[in-house]
């Protein structure tokens, strides 16, 4: 009898939890994780899921649940140079082991590549010394006399840069190899979210033009973007856009203002980033500088050493919450930022949003958009 009864309760329990309509959806925001052989991924999982179970949003008593994060985004920089496999190895085995604590499959898990993730062995071999008229591709060199010699570029072998990323993290996450072309690098990953919202990430390829002889060009594939985003199904559709890059609206004469005009235009949310080891807390890449339609979120550092932060800089991450509101298409978006001063050692809150008018500090970021 007792345990008909323990076994009615817990069908009822299950039955309830389908049941009920779920109003918020959660996504751990990480980047640039710059791992070498060195870094010990165990103790950073360990610290990381530790520091998860202490973040709350509204009351200190209910803190976050490991199964309750939906999807993980890491966006870009996972290696600290795109030529160790051993590296590579080190980072997947990381995602690999916060995926099984988190509970999230690898059809959850968001990434895209960053700049250190190429292999400039590849990039640096794909260029041979020749004399004639240079393409848009190649590099000019010197003049000797009457003749122009510069470096000519192998676009064949030059694309194949992102091999390591392909092998060691997106083929094992996704089963498929990462695409040489750049036009075909960007990738849709929709599922469910919240209650009657589905959520879409469009997966950028923002290092897709970098080498050693390019290494501030990015690539915002805006013409990519609209395409994907008009072949959504024509539903309630929560779109995020990830790259490594932030998107530069302040002084750019790219792509980066015709792809943020895309995006808004789309009806994006936010725009998902890493690359910015620096406080980002005060300048246009927060979003406390509210757009009423998107939003920018740059995730930090995760585990860069101490020879890639700016000193006094600290590390960084983010939680994301997104909440049902009673106004139609419209979201309750909260940040929560997370920080510590080196790897390996614990996180806390990072006190950099502003409350109250200025008058007050807090690690959580909120509004609706």
């Amino acid at each position: 009898m007792v345990n008909e009864l323990r076994t009615k309760t817990k069908a009822q329990m299950r039955e309830q939890s389908v049941n009920t309509p779920k109003n918020e959806g959660i996504i751990l925001d990480l980047s640039d994780l710059h791992y070498t052989t060195e870094i010990d991924e165990k103790n950073e999982v360990y610290l990381l899921t530790k520091d998860l179970k202490k973040v709350y949003f509204d009351d200190p008593k209910n803190t976050l649940s490991l199964k309750n994060i939906d999807y993980m985004v890491i966006s870009g920089d996972f290696v600290e140079r795109g030529n160790s496999e051993a590296s590579f190895e080190k980072a997947f085995h990381f995602i690999d082991m916060l995926s099984k604590r988190l509970g999230i499959p690898y059809g959850k898990i968001i990434i895209v590549p960053g700049n250190h993730d190429l292999s400039w062995d590849i990039t640096m071999a794909s260029y041979h010394l020749t004399m004639g008229t240079p393409g848009p591709n190649d590099k000019v060199v010197t003049n000797i006399g009457n003749d122009l010699y510069y470096l000519k570029r192998d676009d064949a072998q030059w694309y194949k840069k992102f091999a390591n990323y392909s092998k060691y993290l997106y083929e094992r996450l996704y089963g498929v190899p990462f695409p040489e072309n750049p036009k075909d690098q960007l990738k849709v990953i929709m599922g469910d979210f919240i209650d009657n919202k589905k959520i879409a990430f469009f997966m950028l390829n923002t290092a897709s033009q970098i080498d050693q002889f390019n290494r501030e060009v990015t690539y915002f594939d805006t013409q990519g973007l609209i395409k994907a985003s008009r072949q959504l199904p024509k539903e309630d559709i929560i779109k995020i856009a990830v790259g490594h890059h932030p998107v530069n609206l302040a002084g750019s004469y790219g792509d980066d203002i015709p792809f943020a005009n895309a995006m808004q235009n789309e009806n994006f949310k936010i725009y998902m980033h890493g690359h910015v080891h620096r406080i980002i807390s005060l300048d246009y890449l927060n979003p406390q500088n509210v757009n009423p339609n998107m939003i920018m979120i740059g995730a930090g550092a995760l585990s860069v050493g101490q020879s890639g932060l700016i000193p006094g800089v600290p590390e960084r991450y983010n939680i994301i919450r997104m909440t049902k509101t009673d106004k139609v298409n419209k979201l309750l978006v909260e940040v929560n930022t997370r920080q510590r001063e080196y790897i390996g050692t614990y996180w806390q809150s990072a006190y950099i949003y502003y409350e109250e008018n200025g008058k007050k500090l807090s690690n959580i970021w909120r509004n609706v958009i």
